[in-house]
Protein backbone atom coordinates (compact mmCIF):
# COMPACT_ATOMS: atom_id res chain seq x y z
CA UNK A 1 0.00 0.00 0.00
CA UNK A 2 3.02 2.38 0.92
CA UNK A 3 4.34 1.11 -2.30
CA UNK A 4 2.23 3.06 -3.90
CA UNK A 5 2.61 6.53 -2.59
CA UNK A 6 6.59 6.02 -2.61
CA UNK A 7 5.90 5.33 -6.36
CA UNK A 8 4.14 8.14 -7.14
CA UNK A 9 6.55 10.38 -5.27
CA UNK A 10 9.52 8.55 -7.08
CA UNK A 11 7.68 9.39 -10.41
CA UNK A 12 7.29 13.16 -9.49
CA UNK A 13 10.96 13.59 -8.01
CA UNK A 14 12.98 11.11 -9.57
CA UNK A 15 16.12 11.44 -7.65
CA UNK A 16 14.15 10.77 -4.37
CA UNK A 17 15.25 9.53 -0.78
CA UNK A 18 12.75 9.27 0.82
CA UNK A 19 12.28 5.88 3.11
CA UNK A 20 9.00 3.97 3.13
CA UNK A 21 9.51 4.11 6.95
CA UNK A 22 8.93 7.55 7.22
CA UNK A 23 5.97 7.24 4.88
CA UNK A 24 4.68 4.20 7.05
CA UNK A 25 5.05 6.79 9.99
CA UNK A 26 3.47 10.26 8.51
CA UNK A 27 0.93 8.34 6.83
CA UNK A 28 -2.08 6.30 8.12
CA UNK A 29 -4.49 4.05 5.97
CA UNK A 30 -7.83 4.57 5.77
CA UNK A 31 -11.18 2.48 4.56
CA UNK A 32 -13.67 4.43 3.15
CA UNK A 33 -17.35 3.02 1.69
CA UNK A 34 -18.98 4.52 -1.61
CA UNK A 35 -21.15 7.16 -1.00
CA UNK A 36 -18.90 8.91 2.55
CA UNK A 37 -17.76 11.62 2.51
CA UNK A 38 -14.27 13.22 3.01
CA UNK A 39 -14.93 16.50 3.47
CA UNK A 40 -18.10 18.46 3.78
CA UNK A 41 -18.95 21.98 2.83
CA UNK A 42 -18.38 24.90 6.52
CA UNK A 43 -16.14 22.15 7.97
CA UNK A 44 -12.24 22.00 8.18
CA UNK A 45 -9.91 19.50 6.08
CA UNK A 46 -8.04 17.86 9.03
CA UNK A 47 -6.55 15.52 6.43
CA UNK A 48 -5.21 15.05 3.20
CA UNK A 49 -5.67 11.79 1.62
CA UNK A 50 -3.40 9.50 -1.30
CA UNK A 51 -5.94 7.60 -3.17
CA UNK A 52 -4.64 4.02 -3.24
CA UNK A 53 -7.81 2.45 -4.66
CA UNK A 54 -11.28 3.98 -5.65
CA UNK A 55 -12.19 7.37 -6.65
CA UNK A 56 -14.37 9.97 -5.48
CA UNK A 57 -15.90 13.18 -6.87
CA UNK A 58 -15.68 17.17 -5.33
CA UNK A 59 -19.16 19.20 -5.77
CA UNK A 60 -20.31 22.42 -4.11
CA UNK A 61 -23.92 23.45 -3.90
CA UNK A 62 -25.16 25.68 -6.03
CA UNK A 63 -27.42 28.66 -4.39
CA UNK A 64 -30.85 26.03 -4.94
CA UNK A 65 -28.42 23.66 -3.17
CA UNK A 66 -28.24 21.33 -6.34
CA UNK A 67 -25.31 19.46 -6.46
CA UNK A 68 -22.52 20.42 -9.11
CA UNK A 69 -19.64 18.07 -9.62
CA UNK A 70 -16.24 20.34 -10.01
CA UNK A 71 -14.14 17.35 -10.68
CA UNK A 72 -12.93 13.50 -10.32
CA UNK A 73 -10.25 11.82 -8.72
CA UNK A 74 -8.99 8.46 -9.10
CA UNK A 75 -5.68 6.18 -7.65
CA UNK A 76 -2.92 8.17 -7.50
CA UNK A 77 -4.60 11.15 -6.87
CA UNK A 78 -4.69 13.51 -4.15
CA UNK A 79 -8.07 14.82 -1.77
CA UNK A 80 -8.41 17.69 0.20
CA UNK A 81 -9.11 21.50 0.29
CA UNK A 82 -5.23 22.44 0.29
CA UNK A 83 -6.08 26.44 1.85
CA UNK A 84 -8.75 24.05 4.59
CA UNK A 85 -5.87 21.75 5.09
CA UNK A 86 -2.82 24.56 5.41
CA UNK A 87 -5.26 27.78 7.27
CA UNK A 88 -6.79 25.09 8.91
CA UNK A 89 -10.40 26.95 7.85
CA UNK A 90 -13.42 26.02 6.87
CA UNK A 91 -14.00 24.45 3.23
CA UNK A 92 -16.03 25.28 0.58
CA UNK A 93 -16.16 22.11 -0.88
CA UNK A 94 -17.47 18.66 -0.34
CA UNK A 95 -15.78 15.08 -1.52
CA UNK A 96 -18.01 11.94 -1.61
CA UNK A 97 -16.61 8.23 -2.45
CA UNK A 98 -18.05 6.93 -5.48
CA UNK A 99 -16.67 3.43 -4.71
CA UNK A 100 -14.84 2.19 -1.81
CA UNK A 101 -12.18 3.67 -1.42
CA UNK A 102 -8.81 3.14 0.52
CA UNK A 103 -6.40 6.30 1.69
CA UNK A 104 -3.10 6.79 2.50
CA UNK A 105 -3.86 9.82 5.37
CA UNK A 106 -2.07 12.85 6.36
CA UNK A 107 -2.90 15.01 9.37
CA UNK A 108 -2.12 19.20 8.71
CA UNK A 109 0.72 18.98 11.79
CA UNK A 110 1.98 15.56 10.03
CA UNK A 111 2.53 16.88 6.70
CA UNK A 112 3.93 20.16 8.42
CA UNK A 113 6.61 18.09 10.14
CA UNK A 114 7.10 16.15 6.87
CA UNK A 115 7.72 18.85 5.02
CA UNK A 116 10.22 20.33 7.85
CA UNK A 117 12.16 16.99 7.41
CA UNK A 118 12.10 15.90 3.78
CA UNK A 119 13.40 17.86 1.35
CA UNK A 120 12.28 15.35 -1.01
CA UNK A 121 8.98 15.23 -0.02
CA UNK A 122 9.04 19.23 -0.22
CA UNK A 123 10.00 19.09 -3.67
CA UNK A 124 7.22 16.51 -4.17
CA UNK A 125 4.15 18.93 -2.51
CA UNK A 126 5.80 21.97 -4.41
CA UNK A 127 5.68 19.70 -8.00
CA UNK A 128 1.82 18.64 -7.21
CA UNK A 129 0.91 22.32 -5.98
CA UNK A 130 2.49 23.53 -9.44
CA UNK A 131 0.74 20.57 -11.53
CA UNK A 132 -2.61 21.52 -9.82
CA UNK A 133 -2.19 24.97 -10.81
CA UNK A 134 -1.42 24.16 -13.83
CA UNK A 135 -4.79 22.05 -14.44
CA UNK A 136 -7.17 24.71 -12.44
CA UNK A 137 -6.30 26.90 -15.12
CA UNK A 138 -6.84 24.49 -17.75
CA UNK A 139 -10.17 23.69 -16.11
CA UNK A 140 -11.48 27.20 -16.16
CA UNK A 141 -10.22 28.03 -19.93
CA UNK A 142 -12.47 24.94 -20.74
CA UNK A 143 -15.80 26.65 -19.08
CA UNK A 144 -16.01 28.59 -22.76
CA UNK A 145 -16.21 25.38 -24.77
CA UNK A 146 -19.39 23.71 -25.60
CA UNK A 147 -20.50 20.28 -24.00
CA UNK A 148 -19.72 18.66 -26.43
CA UNK A 149 -16.24 19.11 -26.41
CA UNK A 150 -15.54 19.47 -22.53
CA UNK A 151 -17.09 15.63 -22.96
CA UNK A 152 -14.44 14.72 -25.54
CA UNK A 153 -11.66 15.92 -23.45
CA UNK A 154 -12.90 14.66 -20.14
CA UNK A 155 -12.77 11.34 -22.19
CA UNK A 156 -9.65 11.53 -23.86
CA UNK A 157 -7.99 12.59 -20.36
CA UNK A 158 -10.38 9.44 -18.55
CA UNK A 159 -11.12 7.21 -21.40
CA UNK A 160 -12.25 5.07 -18.61
CA UNK A 161 -14.29 7.61 -17.09
CA UNK A 162 -17.95 6.05 -18.27
CA UNK A 163 -17.13 1.99 -16.84
CA UNK A 164 -16.45 4.41 -12.97
CA UNK A 165 -18.54 7.40 -12.96
CA UNK A 166 -22.21 7.24 -13.27
CA UNK A 167 -23.95 9.10 -16.45
CA UNK A 168 -25.58 11.67 -13.77
CA UNK A 169 -22.48 12.36 -12.18
CA UNK A 170 -20.85 12.89 -15.44
CA UNK A 171 -23.81 15.23 -16.82
CA UNK A 172 -23.31 17.30 -13.72
CA UNK A 173 -19.87 17.72 -14.18
CA UNK A 174 -20.36 18.75 -17.77
CA UNK A 175 -23.35 21.25 -15.99
CA UNK A 176 -25.50 20.13 -18.76
CA UNK A 177 -28.71 17.15 -18.29
CA UNK A 178 -29.02 13.64 -18.00
CA UNK A 179 -30.47 13.84 -20.84
CA UNK A 180 -28.52 16.09 -22.92
CA UNK A 181 -25.71 14.07 -22.00
CA UNK A 182 -27.52 10.70 -23.70
CA UNK A 183 -28.27 12.82 -26.65
CA UNK A 184 -24.35 14.11 -26.87
CA UNK A 185 -22.76 10.31 -26.69
CA UNK A 186 -25.18 9.05 -29.07
CA UNK A 187 -24.10 12.04 -31.59
CA UNK A 188 -20.52 11.16 -30.84
CA UNK A 189 -20.86 7.38 -31.44
CA UNK A 190 -19.52 6.50 -35.16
Amino acid sequence: MYDKLLDHIRQNVPATSIKKQIIEEYFTPKLFEKKEHFLKQGYICKFAGFVIEGCYRNYILSTEGKEVNTGFGFENWWLGDVSSFVNQTPTLINTQFLEDTTLLTITAKNHLDLLEKSQCFREYTNKLRSTATTASVLKLSGLSESASTRYKVLLEKYPKIQQRISQKQIASFLQITPEALCRLRKSEIP
